[in-house]
């Protein structure tokens, strides 16, 4: 039986990118435009993806720290 492998660096990204092209590019970002939403709600999904991002970025220097 093999131990459980770590997720690398990459994986993260590449959820957090899918995430992002999720919410601002496939047809439910047609939805979410289409609703009566204040003006800086993009402005706040940005912002959710890159804290999204800086999170687990420190998250994974701290474990990476001998």
């Amino acid at each position: 039986m093999t131990p459980p492998q770590e997720s690398s660096p990459g994986s993260y990204s590449l959820l957090i990118f899918l995430f992002g092209l999720f919410l601002l590019v496939s047809p439910f970002a047609s939805w979410w435009m289409g609703a009566l939403l204040p003006w800086y709600f993009p402005f706040a999904l940005w912002l959710m993806i890159i804290v999204l991002t800086a999170v687990l970025a420190r998250r994974l220097v701290h474990r990476n720290d001998p």
